[in-house]
């Protein structure tokens, strides 16, 4: 385990990486639907925000076994973002919105499904790109 400025890191088969990503990819997107196109109070904001901080930090740990390298650019975007939402940006972004909705007592959405699709590939392109190169990015957590 070698120790980076912002964080311990762990490295793992890539295979393994890759499932780790995948179980983190749908509580992270609800997530950050629900920071982005929602005005949630305060108190629920801050704890999906910990949520976030908490499953990005640990994509940042990742490393891939034998060399303690980070994925490809490639590799996190098409776990994040372009397998469970290519094609279908908008229309999983406004299921995921619709769910949200039902399970917070009917709470409307501050965007429109097309917003939260563009804002969330703008994000994991550059989270992508971050994790590629290792820098930090706990920043990029939406207020």
């Amino acid at each position: 385990m070698a120790m980076s400025a912002e964080t311990l890191e762990m490295a793992y088969p890539g295979k393994y990486v890759e499932q780790i990503i995948i179980g983190l990819e749908d509580p992270l997107n609800q997530h950050l639907i629900k920071l982005v196109a929602f005005d949630f109070p305060p108190e629920l904001r801050r704890h999906f925000r910990r949520e976030v901080r908490s499953w990005v930090g640990k994509i940042q740990r990742l490393r891939i076994k034998p060399d303690s390298r980070t994925g490809s650019v490639k590799f996190y975007y098409d776990l994040l973002f372009d397998f469970p939402f290519g094609g279908v940006e908008v229309a999983n972004v406004r299921t995921i919105m619709h769910l949200i909705s039902e399970e917070y007592d009917g709470i409307r959405p501050s965007k429109s499904a097309e917003e939260t699709a563009a804002w969330l590939a703008a994000f994991h392109r550059e989270l992508a790109q971050r994790l590629h190169a290792g820098a930090p990015v706990l920043d990029m957590v939406p207020e």
